[in-house]
């Protein structure tokens, strides 16, 4: 056992140290977002608080059993409550009671009611892991989204070195008066607009860090680091079956489960209003004594000689109750209503949600590939033209045109992919599948 206890710690303990230092992995960051979150924390107390309903709910079927003890003291004439009589002098006396009861029929008040409350519990862990699942797949596009906003600030990077690397060759060339004044100038405007669009990049990836934060719930620090996934350069296109990928959601898609055992707490809401029609039939038990300090008994012999027990059944028929029985037996038929129609409304919703995130991950695939196909075109033309502008044969003019074009490709390809990742991973969502 205590080899056990030193394996584990040495598994667990670098992995939280890692985290308590600023180091985050994706996965860190999904049980982080999952423990800490506050949506998932509401809806997780709100199943609670379900769960305690429907215990109680059940615990309402059981007998009662009640004990209560009262003493006073009377002056003046009063009765004592061990002869009933009248007497003048002051008294001290008390009285001890236990009594309960259980009810016997109630039109099966009580089951459907503890019925409802299961389904309603049901339904509120099914929200609970919906939020879980969405939470999920909120953390791991935002990561994507920090991880393309961090590839970009690379390539802008990228871009500005070589826009000064052209500054300071142009520079040696101007003081020779190899090249027109122009040249030079304009390619230092290039080399402050790469600053300018770094500064920008910079900005994009610390706005992707404060939602992975956000998501997380806990405060942002600059020194955060978050560990990169593995992300192919080359991607290929990701397989949809629309009609697979509904029928697999309607079988473990939490909204869909919830909208359900929703459906089946509004049933058993109903059968619980009706059965307020019926009559109730209850049993009572008791058992009671009393002792007064005018008695020449002592207490225990007292208790003895005035114990009284009781029995009872207690019938009540519903005769006229302002109506109050109709009328929530109505509202009960608008809820199941309004319940089976969200639960069309969520399938509904499922099936052109996942229409929708098929389209546009093949569109974002097929767009992805002509970014491609964009970018090996405009490479092997910024080859030729830098070729044609360190010989004199191009002016800056011509050469920041085609330059800035392959620069805005390598940004679009790069925004490309990982949008193309982004719907791939929605897709994969509404299947089930939210790992990295």
């Amino acid at each position: 056992m205590k080899f056990f206890f030193i394996i584990l710690v040495s598994l667990v303990a670098p992995q939280a140290i890692f985290a308590q230092q600023g180091h985050y992995s994706l996965e860190q960051c999904i049980e982080a977002a999952l423990k800490d979150n506050l949506q998932v924390t509401q809806r997780a107390n709100q199943a609670g608080r379900d769960a305690i309903a429907k215990r109680q709910a059940r615990l309402d079927m059981l007998p009662s059993l009640n004990a209560s003890a009262g003493h006073g003291w009377y002056f003046g004439r009063s009765i004592d409550n061990t002869t009933n009589a009248f007497v003048d002098n002051n008294i001290y006396s008390g009285d001890y009671n236990l009594s309960g009861g259980v009810t016997l029929f109630r039109g099966m008040n009580l089951q459907h009611t503890a019925r409802q409350a299961v389904m309603t519990a049901e339904a509120s862990n099914m929200s609970w892991q919906q939020q879980k699942d969405n939470i999920t797949l909120n953390v791991i596009l935002a990561y994507l989204q920090m991880m393309s906003a961090q590839d970009m600030l690379s390539q802008t990077n990228d871009q500005a070195i070589l826009s000064d690397r052209q500054v300071k060759r142009l520079k040696d060339m101007d003081a020779k008066g190899a090249i027109a004044p122009s040249d030079l100038f304009d390619m230092q405007g290039q080399y402050a607009s790469d600053q300018a669009t770094i500064i920008n990049a910079r900005r994009d990836v610390e706005t992707a860090r404060i939602t992975i934060c956000t998501l997380m719930n806990i405060p942002y620090d600059s020194s955060m680091v978050f560990e990169r996934i593995a992300v192919t350069d080359i991607l290929e296109r990701n397989t949809a079956n629309t009609a697979e990928a509904y029928q697999a959601a309607l079988k473990h898609f939490a909204q869909v489960r919830a909208a359900e055992f929703s459906v089946k707490s509004a049933v058993y809401g109903l059968k619980a209003a009706r059965s307020k029609l019926f009559p109730t039939l209850n049993f009572g038990y008791g058992m009671n004594s009393r002792y007064a300090q005018s008695s020449s008994a002592d207490l225990t012999e007292q208790l003895k000689n005035n114990n009284s027990k009781s029995l009872g059944f207690t019938l009540s028929v519903p005769i006229f109750n302002n109506l109050q029985t109709q009328n929530n037996i109505k509202i009960a038929r608008l809820n199941l209503k309004e319940a089976e129609q969200n639960n069309q409304a969520v399938k509904t919703q499922l099936q052109q949600n996942i229409e929708g995130a098929a389209i546009n991950m093949n569109a974002a695939f097929d767009r992805y590939q002509k970014l491609q196909e964009r970018v090996n075109a405009l490479q092997q033309s910024y080859r030729a033209a830098e070729a044609r502008f360190n010989v004199g044969q191009w002016n800056s003019v011509e050469y920041l045109t085609v330059k800035n074009s392959l620069d805005r490709a390598n940004i679009d390809l790069i925004g490309g992919k990982y949008e193309y990742l982004l719907r791939v991973k929605i897709y994969n969502y509404y299947q089930g599948i939210t790992g990295e």
